[in-house]
Parts: structure tokens; sequence; C-alpha cells
């Protein structure tokens, strides 16, 4: 690996100017493309259709009663409501947070549906501090299995907005610590060849949105690094055993300050309904989740038009130009 500190300091050495193929090689090249677009097709299609099959008839869910998770961000809102989910399914609980009264009134509940549970005050946008997290979660409750990274902050922050020191702490806990958490107990899940890593990415990842770019702009860090490290496992032969999901919810009506600060044309979501989808999706094995579920083939299906369309469908339908506008009237 090259040294990153050393950038701008060592002489830099331009890598050869690649030479064109020759035309059999050109051939050869292009013939060799052709078959396994071929192969691609013969095989995928019928994985496809067993794919569909098996949602259709097998709506089995994994077993994960006496297995333990960790949900960062786990005192309040959407990590509040998973932890919950996944202790009606038996699940033992690791909650980490920096609200340390909360937690311990989640890890109480959560006991009370007779798992074990215990809190671990730790704010994990410190690499240091994961580190040390996990020797303790290791040392007193086992090796986590399920490692769900939900940790975040949420203003409405735009990037001319906010000092030096609040954008940091914004990336430090919304992405790094995604970064520091995986670091953290992906190896002894690869050692176990056992383990599931969850991450509450955004809407905002399918469908950008204005005003929050700081937000924004961790939160499709989030999704990218899901999607690249489930991608760098797999080709190690590391795909049977660990499994990723991405969950990408929509406004959840959490923090009363937060809400009182937008006003959306389409409501939103709970941290009930967030975690009852998230919850169910991991324990489907299912890659990719959007809450509600329609808003990613809905995005999905916009992106089809031109540009200037998209901008109409905003402007019209969602109206975010009417919550930016009363946003920067109440901000001055």
């Amino acid at each position: 690996m090259q040294n990153v500190f050393d950038s701008g300091k060592v002489p830099y050495e331009a890598a050869p100017i690649p030479q064109p193929r020759s035309l059999d090689k050109s051939i050869m090249f292009y013939l060799g493309v052709v078959k396994d677009v071929i192969i691609v097709l013969v095989v995928g299609i019928p994985m496809l259709f067993l794919k569909l099959l098996k949602n259709l008839l097998l709506s089995s869910e994994k077993n994960v009663a006496g297995q333990l998770a960790l949900i960062t961000g786990g005192a309040n809102g959407i990590g509040r409501e998973i932890a919950l989910k996944l202790a009606e399914k038996k699940c033992n609980l690791a909650i980490a947070d920096v609200d340390c009264e909360a937690g311990k009134e989640t890890v109480k509940d959560c006991l009370a549906l007779g798992v074990k549970a215990k809190f671990f005050e730790a704010d994990v946008g410190d690499s240091d501090q994961v580190i040390s997290l996990r020797k303790t979660i290791e040392t007193e409750m086992g090796n986590v299995d399920i490692l769900v990274n939900n940790a975040g902050l949420m203003p409405i922050l735009s990037l001319r907005e906010g000092t030096a020191p609040e954008i940091e702490k914004i990336v430090q806990t919304n992405f790094l610590s995604n970064i520091w958490t995986c670091r953290a107990f992906l190896k002894g899940m690869i050692e176990r060849k056992k383990g599931h890593v969850v991450c509450i990415a955004s809407a905002s990842t399918i469908h950008p949105m204005p005003g929050a770019t700081i937000y924004t702009g961790t939160k499709w860090g989030v999704a990218g690094l899901m999607a690249a490290l489930e991608e760098e496992l797999r080709g190690e032969g590391h795909g049977n055993y660990l499994k990723f999901t991405t969950v990408y919810p929509y406004f959840v009506s959490t923090r009363k300050d937060l809400m009182k600060s937008i006003n959306l044309r389409f409501p939103a979501i709970t941290a009930q309904e967030t975690a009852k989808v998230a919850v169910a999706a991991m324990l489907k094995n299912e890659k990719d989740v959007a809450v509600p579920t329609y808003l990613y083939f809905l995005s999905k299906f916009s992106k089809n038009f031109t540009a200037e369309v998209q901008q109409l469908i905003r402007d019209k339908i969602f109206r975010e130009r009417d919550v930016l506008v009363r946003r920067y009237k109440e901000s001055k």
C-alpha cells in the first residue's frame, strides 16, 4: 500500500502508456467478452427465476435466537426500535451510544423481553473508542454476530452552513463510524465464518436531499462503503457466510426539533416502521431495502427521464423548493 503521508513528497513516476492491441488480439478480446456475456445470460436468467420463485414460495427468516447484535446509536429512535425487534426474536443486545440514560432504558426494555442486554457508552466516530468497545463487549458478552451501524447525526445543514468542527463531527459519526466498526468486528466474523452487517443509510442516497448536503454526502459514503465491502469480501470467498444489508429510510419522525424545522409534503415515517422493515430484510438476507419500499423503485423510474423532467418532479410533486424557501426565510 502506498504511504498516504508521502503523497507529494516522493517523485511522481508516470505509468507506461498502454499500447494499442493488434487486430488479432482485439478480435480475441471481443470474442472473449461476447462469450462471457452469453455465459451470464445462460446462467443468470435461471438464477433470476429461481430467486423469484424462492421469494414467492419460501418466506422463511433465519433464526437469530441466542446470537449477539451490537447496535450503535441504539438508545433512541431507529436504533432503539431495532433493538426491541431483535429482542422479540430472542437475540441478545449490546447497545452502544453516548446517551447513557436513554441507552440504559432501552436495555431495561430488552431485558423485559427475556434476552441478555447491556449498555456500553461509546462514541463510535472515534476509532480508539471502537477498538475498546469491541474488547469490552467480547469480554462481557461474547462475540458479535450482527453489527447494526445506526449511529448518526442529522442536522439540516447545507454545505455553506456550520463550522468546520461541526462538519467533521457529522462525517465522523455518520460515515467514519461505519469504517471503524466494520474494521473492528469483521475480522472475528471472518474467522468464525458467520456474520451480518446492517447499515442505516438514507433515502437521500436514492433521492438526493437539498438543504442537508453534508448529511446526504455522508450517507452516500455509507451506501458506497457497503456495496464495495460486500463485493470485496465476496471476491475473497466470504460471500456464503458474511451478509450485508443496507437500509434506505425516508424522513423518520424521531427528534421533535428536527421535525419542526422541515415542512414535508409527504408525511414522515415512524422509527417503528423503519425498524420492522430493516429487521425483516436482515432476517431474509436482503441486500438493499428502502422504507417505504416503493421509494426505491419510484426513484429509479424517475431517473429514466431527462434532467429537466426530474427537476419538474422535484418542484411539483415533492415541492422541495417550497421547503428550501421556507427554511431560508426562517433562518434570516
